[in-house]
């Protein structure tokens, strides 16, 4: 039987007490009182206990609970947005599911970041470009420390508040260092200047770097990427790049028809060495990820082996405004059966039985991979790994091999601070015999751009693979246990 978890109860004078001095706070100091923050608190964890389906797939729900009531405890006495947000953060890396997450508004306030990007290889850091032409000229270095303070310190203290799918940590790697420079003065503090040290052959050397306001440059800003699909023949080797799996993107460009001229050019061709590049590839729905391996498996098949929720109606309504809770709350008897204390979707895209194509390809499959292959690409490089023969080249993918909890999610605003957080309703079990590990499918050669790769703009990931096949895959590579 679940345990029901209930807000605090306060009695009627305390609250019109802490109304009043809610309201001083949030006009005057933009802070939250204690009691109020802790209701929210009490108000998260209920939700996630009700509507949640992997709340506890990574942790414990005595370590779990155990969790809510250290962070209630240890909050101040009253605290902004940001600063109830560093408390509450830390759940996306006790929950370790990648498509649930404290959301973090980084973008309302106005604060100065670190002039330059970080590019992480192996264990060490370096100037991976500059936002200004005053210090194109570090690029490349190492840097080992910020404000005195280890650059390896700083990033994994920042990497607790990124979420992740299990143990894996490719995916919130590659998050930490996209939004590296908003954390960090978020965390540490935006200031006129920064502080780096840099390493070159054993010496170490301080320099002092101007800020800048994030909103200067056009990093941040969303960029449409307009190519979903691309095939090519190169040297006998095709080529097949794949960068979404979102039915709706794909379908403009006709993606069924663009997946039958690549593969009947495959067989036209006789080629034996197919290439399918994932990296980067956020994931998307079943249905593209089905047509895919259409081609590449030849037996009938079923993506999921389960789909379910553990609630058909969300109760707490009232925070989850313009969410589209209603329709989930009246519609959900359509598609959901009760079996026991779960609730299994039925008629829903990935549990259907897909057949193989009539020109399925049985050549040699190489995939490529990096901590950006997310969600979908999850259960596409799961399904290939458990099913057929194929080589993994690149590094980690960023989505679970086993699970996810990712559809119908919805963001949950807490009534007090007004942090939010998503929270998905579905568990999507693949269809493989695989034990869940915590991690994505990892590669059997590790390959990452090095830091001069990087800047010369190279793909060390497509060469390697390239040269693998030219060497009759008899490179003597690296293998993913000593990850170069």
């Amino acid at each position: 039987m679940k345990e029901k978890v209930t807000p605090t109860k306060l009695s009627f004078p305390v609250i019109i007490l802490l109304l009043i001095v809610s309201i001083y706070t949030a006009y005057g100091q933009g802070s939250v009182a204690k009691a109020f923050l802790e209701n929210d608190l009490d108000i998260l964890k209920s939700n996630l206990e009700q509507i949640h389906p992997g709340l506890y797939t990574y942790t414990s729900k005595n370590r779990m609970d155990e969790w809510f009531r250290e962070t209630k405890e240890n909050l101040e006495d009253s605290m902004d947005y940001y600063q109830f947000y560093e408390r509450v953060a830390p759940l996306n890396s006790l929950i370790k599911n990648g498509h649930s997450f404290v959301a973090l508004d980084r973008f309302k306030k106005n604060y100065n970041i670190i002039p330059i990007r970080l590019y992480k290889y192996k264990d060490s850091f370096f100037v991976g470009d500059s936002f200004t032409e005053e210090y194109k000229a570090i690029m490349g270095r190492e840097i080992v420390a910020i404000d005195g303070v280890p650059v390896g310190e700083i990033f994994n203290n920042l990497l607790k508040y990124q979420t992740r799918d299990g143990e894996n940590l490719s995916f919130p790697t590659e998050k930490l260092l996209h939004f590296f420079n908003l954390d960090y003065s978020l965390s540490y503090g935006s200031k006129d200047s920064f502080d780096i040290t840099l390493l070159d052959n054993s010496r170490k050397t301080e320099l002092a770097l101007k800020s800048i306001s994030w909103k200067d440059i056009s990093f941040y800003e969303k960029k449409t990427q307009q190519e979903y699909f691309n095939f090519s023949i190169r040297d006998s080797v095709a080529i097949l790049k794949f960068m979404t799996f979102e039915k709706k993107k794909l379908r403009k460009i006709g993606y069924k028809k663009k997946l039958k001229d690549a593969f009947e050019s495959i067989e036209r061709n006789n080629i034996n060495h197919l290439i399918i590049d994932v990296r980067n590839n956020g994931g998307g729905d079943a249905p593209p990820n089905q047509e895919l391996i259409s081609y590449l498996y030849d037996k009938d098949f079923r993506l999921f082996k389960k789909i379910y929720t553990i609630t058909n109606k969300i109760t707490d309504k009232k925070y989850y405004k313009n969410e589209g809770v209603f329709l989930f709350n009246t519609l959900s008897w359509l598609k959901l059966k009760k079996i026991r204390d779960d609730y299994d979707c039925v008629k829903t895209k990935g549990s259907n039985l897909y057949h193989p194509k009539a020109n399925n390809y049985k050549g040699n499959l190489y995939l490529l991979t990096n901590g950006r292959s997310f969600s979908a690409t999850g259960e596409f490089t799961s399904f290939i790994k458990d099913h057929r023969k194929a080589v993994f080249i690149g590094e980690e993918v960023g989505g679970n091999k086993f699970q996810n909890s990712s559809g119908i999610p919805y963001y949950i605003t807490l009534p007090n601070s007004k942090l939010k957080m998503l929270i998905p309703t579905i568990l999507w079990e693949m269809n493989i015999t695989a034990i869940n590990d915590g991690h994505g499918v990892k590669p059997d050669y590790w390959v990452r751009n090095t830091i001069k790769d990087q800047l010369e703009h190279k793909d060390s990931v497509m060469d390697f693979t390239l040269q693998l096949i030219s060497d009759g895959n008899k490179t003597d590579g690296i293998k993913v246990d000593d990850e170069r």
